[in-house]
């Protein structure tokens, strides 16, 4: 009897032994698979956060309670804690939660919506698990995971690199001409009283006044029609520069210009027949004729090839009769070109004497002025000056820059294509193509860009062009390797794109911080690095700098 009683008392504590070995939590969370989190970003600025735990069967005995405890931990140390997931065993008394087999695998889905921050895109998604055994009351909260946020971030553009030129050498210059009738030479009252040579003479007169007009060089020129013979028009070609010298050295002392101006300053030429193909392009843009922004458009085509420029407007005075009337009379001139030291000049002055008195505005007058213009103002200062400097390629090309910023796109590329023609120098070329490419970036025709830059010259600068190409095409990794050797904003704008914000930051703080949009950018490295107030507050001196930013999508 003994015996029977002591083989139950020792099955009754393997009984329970076997129990409290089954009743224990298990020592880690190694065997627990923790499904990466998908972050889905709303229009609502909100963004959905999903993943799964995968609890193996039987890991867990049945009075297991098991909650999962998932936080943000932001790049600036603040924590976001979210909602906790509780699930429960089947034999846990309490039933606030809902009730899982542990015996069976579990595949638990964890949901929730959070606001939309830019911090997100640094930040850690940090997730503990805690367990309690409701028999024994052990417990145990420790890690189970964590991972990077992964939130779609919209791409940071680079800086549109459109050109302007500071300043042209072009000196300053006063053009005007007489017109004489069909065998004419004299300077008559009626000739110099005509309007063109009595505007210029109005414009010395007013310059005349200032201590710092000082005349350089007076280059006059005669020239006869070309419907006359060689034998007749080059002695009145010559006979005309002769009395427009007399006339003109008279009329600069009546004018007031009491400085002399030495005899070495003056040079006197004639021609015959065509005279200069910017003389007949400007005369024909100034003209009568009905379709003379086509013609004009057409000699500017043949800028670079004086030749053959002579060659069609012989070939359109022969053929066409409302050009030859209005054209030849033209023609029959002695002009005078004043060439002097520059001046100073304000913007409102340039715009006046634009409209007014453009014959003495060069093209760095222009240029000056138009850095003080609002777009528009200088978008219609340029046209003027091109109306006077037609070959100047510094022009079109600033022209291009302020249409490109007023996103006039289609327009700067028309002004570009028309510089391509005058262009005679390969640096001027380059310029043009490179402006060429970035207008072709923005507006998202990347083959484009690419002919563009395969016209440059300047291996350095296409190389930077095609850095700043491939961050539009979304290849930041590329674009690093094309920019590291400018360090510059746009090689900060790639490090972002690459979510390698504090790298872009050291970059943006060794650049110009008075730049708008290099202290936008560090506004957007600030937000991601979840520092609001100081996003914030680079954001807003970006804007003052620059109101259009406040547009901007990031």
């Amino acid at each position: 009897m003994k015996k029977i009683v002591n083989i139950l008392i020792l099955g009754a504590v393997s009984l329970i032994a076997a129990s409290c070995a089954t009743t224990r939590i298990p020592a880690d969370y190694s065997g627990i698979v923790c499904g990466t989190p998908v972050f889905e970003v709303q229009d609502n600025l909100t963004v959905n956060v999903q993943f799964q735990v995968e609890v193996p069967a039987n890991y867990f005995e049945k009075r297991i309670t098991f909650c999962i405890m998932p936080s943000i931990l932001y790049a600036n140390g603040e924590v976001q804690k979210l909602p906790y997931y509780t699930v429960q065993g089947v034999a846990v008394v309490d039933t606030d939660y809902p009730v899982v087999d542990w015996s069976v695998r579990q595949v638990l889905t964890y949901k929730t919506t959070i606001p939309y921050r830019e911090g997100l895109a640094t930040a850690t998604f940090q997730t503990k698990a805690w367990i309690e055994n409701c028999l024994t009351r052990e417990e145990m909260c420790k890690p189970l995971c964590d991972h990077a946020v992964n939130v779609p971030l919209a791409p940071v553009l680079p800086v549109f690199k459109a050109h302007s030129i500071a300043e042209s050498s072009t000196r300053a210059t006063l053009k005007g001409k007489v017109y004489f009738p069909v065998n004419g030479y004299t300077v008559t009252p009626a000739i110099a009283t005509q309007p063109e040579i009595t505007r210029v003479l109005n414009s010395l007169k007013q310059l005349a006044t200032r201590d710092d007009f000082n005349i350089v060089r007076i280059d006059v020129e005669g020239n006869a029609s070309p419907e006359g013979t060689a034998r007749i028009n080059d002695p009145l070609a010559k006979r005309r520069a002769e009395h427009t010298r007399n006339f003109f050295a008279k009329a600069l002392k009546d004018q007031g210009y009491t400085k002399e101006a030495p005899a070495s300053a003056w040079t006197v030429t004639s021609t015959s027949g065509m005279g200069f193909w910017n003389e007949f392009y400007t005369a024909m843009k100034e003209s009568s004729v009905s379709n003379k922004e086509q013609l004009a458009d057409k000699f500017l085509r043949l800028a670079s090839d004086p030749t053959e420029a002579e060659r069609q407007i012989r070939s359109e005075i022969g053929t066409n009769a409302e050009v030859k009337n209005v054209m030849l009379p033209l023609l029959r001139y002695g002009s005078v070109s004043v060439s002097f030291e520059p001046i100073k000049l304000t913007a409102e002055e340039v715009r006046v004497i634009a409209d007014n008195q453009p014959e003495y505005l060069t093209p760095n007058d222009i240029i000056q002025a138009a850095m003080d213009l609002e777009n528009d103002r200088a978008i219609a200062l340029y046209k003027r000056g091109l109306e006077r400097y037609p070959n100047a390629v510094e022009l079109y090309i600033n022209m291009s820059y302020h249409q490109i910023l007023a996103n006039d796109l289609d327009a700067a590329l028309q002004t570009l294509e028309t510089a391509s023609l005058v262009a005679a120098e390969q640096e001027q070329k380059d310029m043009i193509g490179l402006q060429q490419a970035c207008v072709a970036m923005k507006q998202g025709d990347y083959a484009a860009a690419d002919a563009a830059l395969n016209n440059v010259s300047d291996a350095s600068a296409v190389r930077y062009y095609r850095g700043v190409l491939a961050i539009y095409r979304n290849d930041n990794d590329k674009a690093l390797e094309l920019l590291s050797g400018t360090k510059d904003i746009n090689y900060a704008v790639a490090l972002l794109n690459k979510n390698r914000v504090q790298d872009a930051l050291q970059v943006l703080k060794g650049l110009d911080q008075d730049n708008a949009y290099v202290l936008f950018v560090t506004g957007v490295a600030y937000g991601r690095l979840n520092e609001a107030e100081k996003a914030a507050e680079y954001k807003e001196k970006a804007i003052q700098l620059d109101p259009a930013l406040r547009y901007a999508e990031y």
